[in-house]
């Protein structure tokens, strides 16, 4: 029978042990629940924001092909995105290959890209002469880059004939 009271008295102790580290293992949890939360938060932050840097990353890389087309303007990268997004997903190819088939792409894109060789103006050479002294009260021919880049002429110009041009208009503009 002691032996029978030892083995109660054992197992009690036990129980009681067990008890206390269960309670305090509660606690524990307790005390860690709010950090779990705000550990859930962050995740979905993370999560989120990688979404977000994954969108943005996408729309660089749009940006950089509607570029690399020659298509800086900001209202037409737009439109090209807006085109292409037209497309059917499912038989849509890739951006830079769509570009590139200008004959294929709606007018209205074709209006954004550059023109594929702009005609580069012949440089101006002063073809003025000076006058034997018999020929004092003639009046020289008026000169070339002059005429040749009259305002009328220059507000014809495409942005992108204006650019290639436009050391040869300031040239004959400054000359006297």
């Amino acid at each position: 029978m002691s032996e029978n009271i030892e083995a109660q008295s054992g197992a009690e102790a036990r129980i009681r042990q067990l008890v206390e580290q269960v309670k305090a293992l509660q606690g524990r949890v307790a005390e860690l629940e709010p950090a779990a939360a705000e550990v859930q938060s962050y995740r979905a932050q993370v999560e989120e924001l990688k979404g977000a840097t994954k969108a943005e990353r996408e729309a660089l890389r749009i940006e950089r092909e509607i570029y690399a087309a020659g298509i800086t303007d900001a209202e037409g990268i737009e439109y090209v995105q807006h085109a292409y997004s037209k497309l059917k997903a499912d038989e849509r190819p890739a951006l830079g290959e769509w570009l590139g088939n200008k004959d294929a792409l709606p007018r209205a894109v074709r209006a954004y890209l550059p023109e594929a060789a702009a005609p580069q103006a012949a440089p101006v050479v002063d073809t003025r002469t000076k006058l034997p002294a018999s020929s004092a009260t003639a009046l020289p021919s008026p000169s070339p880059g002059a005429t040749a880049f009259s305002p009328q002429r220059i507000m014809s110009m495409s942005p992108s004939e204006f650019k290639a041009n436009l050391d040869a208009i300031v040239a004959a503009r400054a000359a006297p």
